[in-house]
């Protein structure tokens, strides 16, 4: 089992996915396949850093700036409607999520925010908005694993490599992901294999 999707999963809560549906105007199952396709394409793309010492050590320095773990508390506000996030002071971190998602993604970003779009059934601009809200509780999962662990860039390194081969290792998920970041075009990508993949590893169910 990936342990850093396993975490994740956890704050992917009933009542939390009911929020996100309420702010996103969006059916709940919707939301949760929408969901199961975009957390695990998201920690792909993170989990590839560690190819690049570079691109590690950058990870590991905004970890340690700007993500400790601490809007891993807030996510009521965050995943909440406009109003309660405007209220509850993280609007940054939704903010914040549009920049994660061009570091992390990329030119692969409008690809993966089509097919989450395609495989879910919301729009793309709803697509768009759950993504940016998913980065912080990425990022924030990934810091608090930083601090909690002492991580350094090398042993941060470590973490995504192992997580990289977990997800290579189970229901193919390594192919599906490396479809979706090594092709230029569509190919035979298809992101309803990363929805069953996320399903059953974030939810709980094939």
């Amino acid at each position: 089992m990936s342990e850093l999707l396993e975490q994740v999963g956890r704050q992917m809560t009933p009542e939390r996915i009911s929020s996100l549906s309420r702010s996103l105007g969006a059916d709940e199952s919707a939301v949760r396949n929408a969901v199961s396709a975009a957390l695990p394409t998201l920690l792909g793309a993170v989990t590839r850093q560690a190819d690049d010492p570079t691109q590690t050590a950058q990870l590991h320095h905004a970890l340690e700036r700007d993500h400790d773990g601490s809007v891993l508390d807030h996510l009521g506000g965050l995943f909440g409607s406009d109003d309660a996030t405007q209220n509850s002071g993280v609007t940054s971190k939704t903010t914040a999520g549009g920049a994660i998602l061009d570091h992390i993604l990329g030119n692969k970003k409008e690809r993966v925010e089509h097919g989450v779009s395609a495989a879910s059934g919301l729009s793309m601009g709803q697509s768009t908005k759950l993504m940016m809200m998913l980065a912080p509780v990425l990022m924030g999962v990934l810091g608090q694993q930083r601090k909690s662990k002492g991580l350094s860039p090398d042993g941060l390194g470590d973490m995504l490599r192992q997580e990289k081969a977990s997800v290579q290792q189970s229901a193919d998920g390594g192919s599906m992901l490396g479809r979706m970041f090594d092709q230029d075009g569509d190919g035979d990508f298809d992101m309803m294999d990363v929805v069953q993949f996320g399903m059953g590893r974030l939810f709980g169910r094939k």
